[in-house]
């Protein structure tokens, strides 16, 4: 079982030029195929989080994509991208993730992406 002492975490990336990546760490923002499609200029943050939640899921229909105003084309190219997420995940397994989202933050993609990555299943669940 992992413990919180061990489990990944989300770590801010720093403005500041010339500091390194920390070790164990990968950067999911943008431009990496792991950043949120959903701008949270255009959503709002909290919201663009809740979408990319939804969608890495595969809770969000191309309806729904369309309801939230992408068309045909930007639909199709979600669709790929979650794919290849989805085959990208298991590379972030143990590693802590690096966004620009405030630690306090209560929305943050890297988070999701983590609980995808590093799911902890009790004894219950694997009996």
């Amino acid at each position: 079982m992992v413990t919180d002492e061990y489990f990944p975490r989300r770590v801010q990336r720093s403005r500041k030029r010339g500091v390194p990546l920390p070790a164990d760490t990968k950067y999911v923002g943008r431009p990496t195929e792991f950043a949120n499609p959903f701008d949270g200029r255009g959503f709002g943050h909290a919201r663009a989080v809740r979408l990319y939640g939804r969608w890495i899921d595969g809770n969000l229909g191309d309806l729904s994509l369309e309801m939230l105003g992408f068309h045909p084309a930007e639909i199709d190219a979600l669709r790929r991208l979650l794919a290849r997420l989805h085959r990208r995940l298991p590379e972030l397994s143990g590693l802590n993730l690096q966004c620009w989202c405030p630690i306090t933050s209560r929305w943050c993609h890297a988070d999701i992406l983590l609980r995808r990555a590093n799911p902890v299943f009790s004894p219950e669940e694997i009996a």
